[in-house]
């Protein structure tokens, strides 16, 4: 999970920086083709504090993004603790209560080695 946010922050960072350039250019080639004393249709101020507003919600989403991604990230935190803790419980119980159980599938094996190991880095289950 931590990959992909990271990739989606990189994402966000290039666009912002993409936007960054987009807009220096902008301004200069408006600059650059416009005689002083021409009258425009089309006010190319506005089209640039236009730009300024598309970066600054753009801005505001890439926050919005890394806070879900912190939440989703708590979420996930707890969830494996709390798995961890109801296996503990039931390991405990079982020795408790003398009661035998079958052993582990290898299907279930393999879910349990992948919350150990998930446990361990701080990652997401495939």
């Amino acid at each position: 999970m931590e990959t992909a946010v990271n990739k989606l922050e990189a994402l966000f960072q290039k666009a912002e920086s993409d936007l960054d350039y987009i807009e220096q250019k902008l301004e200069f080639e408006i600059r650059k083709s416009l005689p002083e004393d021409a009258s425009v249709q089309e006010n190319p101020v506005k089209l640039l504090e236009q730009l300024a507003t598309v970066k600054l919600r753009f801005k505001t989403l890439s926050a919005q993004l890394e806070t879900i991604a912190g939440d989703q990230q708590k979420s996930v935190d707890s969830i494996q603790a709390t798995i961890g803790n109801t296996l503990k419980m039931v390991q405990h119980l079982q020795q408790q209560t003398d009661f035998q159980v079958s052993p582990f599938s290898q299907e279930e094996l393999h879910a349990l080695q992948q919350l150990e190991n998930l446990a361990m880095k701080g990652g997401s289950v495939q």
